[in-house]
């Protein structure tokens, strides 16, 4: 009896049961309806939005390709061609108008698909209702527009225009674009077409567009907006109700269940003691698989195949900061604890394709959100579970927590960085070199910028400490530093080189380059001062001997005048005739004792920088005496000696025995310089001419061998000569002389051959201007 009272009673609880559990199926059903509803009028919606903007996109772009510089008509074949293959392609696009600025149609092309016709002539004036409001916002606003639905005498209605501004040629225009709603609806839905809904579009709560029809009573009903349309177009869908049928299969499905039970209850009861003690054990065994799990390192989430959370492990609720799994179990995609922005979109994809069975695992890197705002640095992985059968149950998710990682690097990073700063900052350029392979391991953005990112500049640098210290000592020794010069950069360079060992346990050289060039620089000019002194104590001695001897002269000078006097005077006692020719030579002697007296006392007052005696000489006797002087030199080399003189030359303001001494100087330079080249007759030729601004120029010119340019700038430095037997004193007297009459001295090369020296003097106008 006990056994029967339970059976009676097992039975009437699985009748319960069964009734319960129908109520239940009937109601997870709905949901599991409304859920797939949404989703599906989501989906929908959102190819609908995709398609239509991805027609946006190519309308568009349709000008982008087309040159500027050409007008609309030119770019008009061009155009059509784009038109008809973007129409092509894309099947609600039925026609293409373009207007100009009063809305006269001024191209119109038409789709090669069914429905596409062109409604509107070229030159009419565009005139429809419902589009000439969005004409007006796209003029006002310069941006896209749609028109409000409207219905043509041909299938494929209803139709909506994009109203869409363009620049062709440089000249504005509106492109005015005829959609299919119905073939847009189509395009959309076709991808999941399903008979148990009904799709709807409408405008103003008004049904457009039904995209499938059916006479069965619609139980649910779900809209939703499509953008970009404007706000009074919705996407309707419905779904069906099941038939009685349908209803009563399932209600004998439960029944016949029911007797099944019953009938196997009393099966089961016999074996219910063997059920416990496996059940136990199952128990037992979860148990054990449950506490492994937790004790994971790694958070374990696992999913069926759609992405809904069936199980969770403790570290992974720990991870989260989670008191218990409860706020996970039955989550879908995108979950709570996924970032959101940028980063928990690329998870929402990256499922997407692990999903449509793209990828058969996938990993990402991210920050999890816990529930108090914080997040920490996560690494995911996921991987499909599969039975020993084949079949897919759904997915595994582990979750690593790779914060002390993170911060780990970070921390490597930072004093990677404050390193790699303090080389930065340095003045000097810092290299390490792979002796073995000669490649570059580091270089800071000194070396960057003299060398580049080549290990050119460190090879060259230790071949000149190489050559300097021998390639046996540099080999044996750890520890270098020299001066090297690198002709390449024209600078000077502190080597500082030595072995180091690397990262990888490898012996490098590591080099250190100052640049010393300036130091260098500052050492040579203190040899040049030093050499500059050396020369003035020379010039100064010089001077002072030139003073003495000019004393020691001015004694025999005067003996010979007043001999050359007396002679004179005894000639004529004589009676000697004053034209005979003794009279003009002792005139000469007498003449030239004065002149040398005058040279001695004008070297004497130029050693002690007292201004020269300056007055006006007439330039043809000043050439005269200079060319008599000069005459002898000539003779004694068999060279031929001229000069020309403008004819408005008269004065010049200088001191007369100077600038004698200067000219006759450059004519003997001149012909020395000329002497010895053979199949030549030396030629030196002193000419003579006004100059700009009140100044008389003499040029002396020679036929020579001429004067190098390395030579030219040192050519007026005391003690430079280029004769095997001069003291280097000539020209830079000369210079002197001429900067005391604030005139100039400059060579050049002559014509054909040879060296001109061109000194420049005030003449008498100058001083009085």
């Amino acid at each position: 009896m006990f056994g029967v009272i339970m059976t009676w009673i097992m039975l009437i609880c699985v009748i319960i049961g069964m009734i319960f559990i129908g109520r239940v199926i009937q109601s997870e059903d709905q949901k599991s309806q409304l859920s797939q509803l949404h989703q599906t009028t989501e989906l929908w919606a959102e190819s609908f939005s995709i398609r239509l903007n991805s027609d946006l996109d190519r309308l568009g772009q349709l000008h982008n390709a087309l040159p500027q510089n050409l007008s609309f008509r030119d770019n008009l074949s061009r155009l059509e061609q784009q038109t008809r293959e973007l129409m092509q392609q894309r099947a609600e696009i039925l026609e293409i108008n373009y207007l100009d600025g009063n809305n006269r149609v001024v191209a119109s092309f038409a789709s090669p698909h069914p429905f596409g016709d062109i409604t509107l002539r070229t030159g009419e004036r565009y005139q429809r209702p419902s589009t000439m409001g969005a004409i007006l916002r796209s003029r006002r606003t310069g941006s896209s527009s749609f028109s409000e639905p409207y219905s043509l005498p041909i299938e494929g209605s209803p139709f909506i225009d994009l109203v869409s501004p363009s620049i062709v040629g440089g000249e504005r225009y509106l492109q005015i674009s005829r959609l299919s709603i119905w073939s847009l609806l189509r395009q959309a839905t076709q991808s999941r077409r399903d008979a148990s809904f009904r799709i709807s579009l409408l405008y103003n709560s008004e049904p457009i567009v039904a995209a499938s029809t059916d006479s069965r009573r619609q139980t649910i009903t779900y809209k939703m907006h499509l953008s970009p349309l404007p706000a009074g177009f919705e996407l309707q869908v419905s779904s069906y109700a099941q038939g009685l049928l349908t209803q009563n299969t399932l209600f004998w499905v439960i029944s016949a269940l029911g007797i099944f039970l019953v009938v196997a209850l009393l099966g089961l009861i016999r074996f219910n003691w063997r059920q416990n003690s496996t059940e136990t054990a199952l128990r037992a065994e979860s148990a054990l698989r449950k506490t492994i799990a937790d004790s994971q390192l790694s958070g374990l989430q696992v999913t069926d195949r759609n992405g809904r959370i069936v199980y969770t492990n403790r570290t992974f609720t720990d991870l989260l900061g989670l008191s218990a799994n409860e706020h996970l179990i039955g989550q879908l995609p995108p979950y709570s604890y996924w970032p959101k922005g940028d980063a928990g979109f690329r998870l929402m994809e990256l499922f997407d394709t692990i999903k449509r069975g793209q990828m058969t695992t996938t990993s990402y890197e991210f920050h999890p959100l816990r529930p108090d705002g914080s997040t920490f640095s996560a690494f995911i992985h996921i991987s499909p579970m599969i039975t020993v059968e084949g079949t897919h149950l759904g997915w595994l998710w582990t979750l690593t927590d790779i914060s002390e990682i993170r911060q780990a690097q970070e921390r490597v990073t930072a004093a990677h960085e404050r390193f790699t700063r303090v080389l930065e900052s340095m003045q000097d350029a810092i290299s390490v070199v792979d002796p073995q392979s000669n490649v570059l391991l580091f270089s800071n953005t000194v070396y960057d910028s003299l060398f580049g990112e080549t290990s050119q500049g460190h090879l060259q640098a230790h071949m000149e400490l190489i050559n300097q210290m021998g390639e046996k000592k540099v080999k044996e020794a750890s520890d270098m530093s020299s001066d090297i010069y690198l002709e390449d950069l024209d600078r000077w360079f502190d080597l500082h080189e030595r072995t180091i060992t690397w990262t990888d346990r490898t012996a490098v050289r590591l080099q250190i380059l100052s640049d010393i060039t300036e130091r260098r620089k500052n050492e040579n000019l203190l040899v040049e001062q030093q050499a500059r002194s050396e020369l003035n104590s020379r010039l100064v001695t010089m001077g002072e001997m030139a003073s003495s001897l000019a004393h020691e002269l001015n004694q025999p000078l005067t003996a010979i005048s007043n001999y050359a006097f007396i002679v004179s005077s005894l000639m004529k006692k004589a009676g000697v005739p004053e034209e005979h020719e003794m009279f003009y030579s002792i005139s000469r002697i007498e003449a030239q004792a004065q002149r040398a007296a005058a040279i001695i006392q004008r070297i004497r007052s130029f050693t002690k920088r007292s201004e020269p005696k300056m007055e006006s000489i007439p330039v043809m006797n000043l050439i005269k005496e200079v060319m008599e002087l000069a005459s002898i030199q000539a003779r004694r080399h068999n060279a031929k000696l001229q000069y020309y003189v403008a004819p408005d030359i008269t004065n010049v303001w200088c001191d007369e025995i100077m600038i004698e001494q200067v000219l006759l100087n450059l004519i003997k330079n001149g012909i020395e310089a000329s002497v010895g080249i053979e199949g030549q007759k030396p030629e030196v030729t002193l000419t003579v001419y006004s100059g700009i601004d009140h100044h008389i120029i003499f040029e002396v010119a020679d036929n020579g061998v001429g004067i190098d340019d390395e030579h030219k700038a040192q050519l007026f430095d005391p003690f430079f000569t280029t004769k095997s037997t001069g003291m280097g004193m000539g020209l830079n007297i000369c210079r002197t002389i001429v900067e005391l009459h604030h005139g100039r001295l400059t060579i050049s090369d002559n014509i054909g051959r040879g060296t001109i020296f061109t000194l420049t003097l005030p003449s008498e106008n100058k001083q009085t201007v």
